[in-house]
Parts: C-alpha cells; sequence; structure tokens
C-alpha cells in the first residue's frame, strides 16, 4: 500500500502548484490525476496574467491577484532551474483596447481605482498605432500597463517534475473517494487501491463539485466552457498583450504563436461572467462538461478578433481548443480547510484566472497545512470554503 503526507487530487495548474510549495517543507506528496498533467483547462488557457478590468474584486480578491501575478517570474525561474523545463513565461506591455463605448466605460471605471495599485495611463488612438499599427482605426483608446503570460502546460511538467526530485510522486488514476477514521482523513481511495496519507487536497478544477459527497460539505463549483484559437500571423506576431472587454484578448505566446478567445467569460459576453454564469450554491443540478470545441465557437472568436486586428483575417488556424474552468458560485477562488473533514483542503474555484493565481494558491493551500496560517499579505479567509456553511 503506497503512502505520502499528503495527497493532491488534481494535476492542473492549481493542483501543481500546491504540490510544488508543499515539496520544498520536505513533506513526501502525491498527484493523483484520472487523465493526463495538465489535461483540463490549465492546458487550454492563455495564461494571460493582468491586473486592469473586471476580473477581480475591489478588496482581497483584486490583492490576490497582484500577489499571484508579482510571484509569477520567481516561481518559474526556480522550476526552470531545478528541472531544465521553459514554460515560455514572458512580460510586456498591455494594452486593454476600447472599439465600444461600453469598453471605454468599463476600463475607465477600473482605471478610477486600480491606478493606485498598478502603473497605467489612458492612452489615444495615434499613441496606441505607434506601438502597433495593425490595431483597427475603429480604435477609441486604451489602457497601457505591464502584463505577463505563461504557457501553464509547461510549468504544470516543470512543476510535477521538481515534485519527483524531492520523493514525491504522480500517479494516474481515478480518486473514488476518502477514507476516514472519525472526521478525519487517513487515506485516498481509487479504483483498485488506497494511498495513506495525513492531509487531502481537492484540486481537481471543474470537476470538484461532486466531492461534496465525499465531504458532507457543500463545493459550489460548475464547469464554465470556453473556446480558444491557436493562430500564427503571416507577419510578426503584435508586441504587446492585448485585451478587450467585449472583443476577447489577442495574447502573443513567447514563440509568436497567438491565442484568441475564449469564449464563456467576460470578455466575449455581452455581461460579465458573475451576471451570467453566478447560481445558488445550493442548487449544483445543472453540469456540462461539453469539451468539444464548436463552428460558432471559432466563427465568434475570428469575428471578434478581426475587429481588433483586421490582419487576423489572413493568420494560419494551428488549433483550436475547448476546456471548462471551474467556476465557483461567487467567482472567487475556494482555498482553504474543510469544516466537516479534518486534514482535507480545497483549492478549486478559480474560474478564468486559475493559472493566473496559480502560485499564490500554493503558496497560500501548503502553508495553511503545514503551519495553519500563512504569511501572504491577503486575507485569506475570504476565500475560505466556510463561507459556503449556512
Amino acid at each position: 500500500m503506497e503512502s505520502a503526507d499528503v495527497v493532491v487530487i488534481g494535476a492542473g495548474i492549481i493542483g501543481c502548484s500546491v504540490a510544488y510549495y508543499l515539496s520544498q517543507t520536505g513533506l513526501k506528496v502525491c498527484i493523483l490525476e484520472q487523465d493526463s498533467v495538465a489535461s483540463g483547462a490549465s492546458g487550454h488557457g492563455h495564461g494571460s496574467m493582468s491586473t486592469v478590468g473586471r476580473d477581480f474584486e475591489r478588496g482581497p480578491h483584486y490583492d490576490l491577484g497582484l500577489i499571484g501575478k508579482n510571484m509569477y517570474p520567481q516561481l518559474v525561474g526556480e522550476v526552470q532551474e531545478e528541472t531544465g523545463i521553459d514554460s515560455l513565461f514572458h512580460e510586456r506591455p498591455g494594452l486593454s483596447l476600447a472599439i465600444l463605448e461600453e469598453e471605454e466605460a468599463i476600463f475607465k471605471e477600473a482605471m478610477s481605482w486600480q491606478m493606485n495599485y498598478v502603473d497605467m495611463k489612458w492612452i489615444d488612438p495615434e499613441d496606441i498605432h505607434q506601438i502597433e499599427p495593425r490595431i483597427t482605426s475603429k480604435v477609441i483608446g486604451g489602457v497601457l500597463y505591464s502584463h505577463s503570460q505563461v504557457d501553464a502546460y509547461r510549468l504544470s511538467l516543470g512543476l510535477v517534475a521538481a515534485v519527483e526530485k524531492r520523493g514525491g510522486f504522480l500517479k494516474i488514476r481515478e480518486a473514488v473517494g476518502l477514507k476516514t477514521k472519525g472526521d478525519k482523513v487517513t487515506g485516498v481511495l481509487y479504483q483498485g487501491g488506497e494511498i495513506v496519507c495525513d492531509n487531502v487536497v481537492i484540486a481537481m478544477g471543474a470537476w470538484s463539485g461532486p466531492v461534496r459527497e465525499w465531504l458532507d460539505f457543500p463545493v459550489p463549483v460548475k464547469p464554465l466552457k470556453g473556446e480558444v484559437l491557436h493562430l500564427r500571423m503571416n507577419g510578426d506576431p503584435p508586441p504587446i498583450f492585448i485585451a478587450t472587454a467585449r472583443h476577447g484578448p489577442i495574447i502573443p505566446r513567447k514563440d509568436g504563436l497567438l491565442l484568441c478567445g475564449s469564449t464563456g467569460g467576460v470578455s466575449m459576453s455581452g455581461s460579465d461572467v458573475t451576471a451570467k454564469h453566478g447560481f445558488d450554491p445550493k442548487d449544483m443540478t445543472e453540469w456540462s462538461f461539453d469539451l468539444h470545441p464548436t463552428e460558432d465557437g471559432r466563427r465568434t472568436i475570428l469575428e471578434k478578433v478581426t475587429e481588433i486586428m483586421p490582419d487576423i483575417a489572413d493568420a494560419y488556424l494551428v488549433d483550436h481548443l475547448a476546456g471548462v474552468r471551474p467556476l465557483s458560485a461567487d467567482r472567487m477562488p475556494i482555498m482553504g480547510s474543510v469544516p466537516s473533514r479534518r486534514g482535507v483542503y480545497l483549492a478549486t474555484g478559480h474560474g478564468t484566472k486559475g493559472i493566473h493565481l496559480a502560485a499564490v494558491t500554493g503558496k497560500v493551500v501548503s502553508q495553511l497545512i503545514t503551519v495553519g496560517k500563512t504569511d501572504v499579505p491577503v486575507a485569506v479567509e475570504t476565500f475560505s470554503p466556510s463561507r459556503f456553511v449556512s
């Protein structure tokens, strides 16, 4: 029978980050995954890290976003040094563009308070076209700031490799339940076996919701589908990261590939993701794990991004991906201990910002397990699972 100090269920970017920080403390960590590393949202997301706009609510949620983004340079540097795996992390200017008056209002409202935390400025169309002349002449203006991006698939592989170098292991099996003694977890059950452990982290992304049956505790997480296109332009890729509020992003990866989309989030809908997809934590009846790319999704993304940059109409389609993100009932991450089971922790519900928040989530959850508190300067109780207890 195998054993570990901690079993992390889920090998997406969140689970791998938690496992990485735990392994740094000397604990033996098992990552248990039903499919493959970063096979869910982590392998499909564009890995963009921006703190401008409506992605984060003002207060602890925004603080978490700032800290998470700022932790990335150190994390990716450490992982590459330890494992030799390049996560294609890079930083460059970002432009949140307003093509519609609605987008202008959204970004200027966000700037009114976010400029107190991040260096940013509003620039006019002339300045925008000096940076990237291929942007549409219809642009009204935009916010210029610092932006970054990472390939979460590569980073997840690097995090797993680092965990294995420290004595941990990855096991490809589907978790089917927890073993307990009283209210204390003693192991994780999978088809055909068990892993004995003292602590368990549920980091199953969009698949986290059903584990409420293991815990006798609500885990209000539903799948939010999104599609993204990978394109390669005939000319040079844009020298900036481009975001909008209603036309989707255009994110140049470090190797020159353009990641465009995605559907199902704030930027591609007429309302924000909270209003459109928020739900009652008690209502967990509707589930949709549709992982198939659609013709309508591809058409929608192409129509939107060519309104930003018409030259993209001539780009070569490299790939069309679809996946599901873990959306919590209040659109904020769920991380911390489960009141109903000693030794069980949640790290899920990050919505469209899982890659952005992976590093800070990994550090916070690791510290909660090992020392019972965190030195990350954010009100972590805001994200505790206990907020869903009636």
